[in-house]
């Protein structure tokens, strides 16, 4: 399996936690971050709405095939031991519903209200 471009907010604190906890599972180096929140970061040269991307967590497989949401979860999972033997669940059709409801609830109503890192220069703290 080849690398996957997983977009993230490295702002959210709870959304860089995460991808640093991947980052440090990632024992063959299949993800490859991307701060959105970097002052060079743009949507557009990998194709993604500006807009979309700073919703919903964002992923480009080696094919060019983008994942959002849900699916970006999946994508990771399969790339990274144990999850891997779990990402079949993400894909549970009977699941998936409560997944992706879960999922659109989180983005639009919760991440928006988690304190943010403010960054200067890679030195952060969180602001509440």
């Amino acid at each position: 399996m080849n690398q996957l471009k997983v977009f993230y907010d490295g702002q959210c604190n709870l959304c860089f936690r995460e991808i640093r906890h991947y980052r440090k599972k990632d024992k063959n180096k299949l993800l490859k971050t991307i701060d959105i929140s970097a002052s060079n970061f743009n949507a557009a040269k990998f194709g993604l709405d500006p807009n979309e991307v700073k919703i919903n967590m964002h992923s480009i497989d080696e094919n060019g095939t983008v994942f959002v949401g849900v699916d970006t979860f999946a994508e990771i999972w399969k790339r990274i031991s144990p999850y891997n033997k779990l990402a079949f669940i993400l894909e549970s059709h009977t699941l998936r519903p409560v997944f992706d409801l879960g999922y659109k609830f989180f983005a639009y109503q919760i991440r928006p209200r988690l304190p943010r890192r403010k960054c200067d220069n890679d030195n952060c703290e969180i602001m509440v």
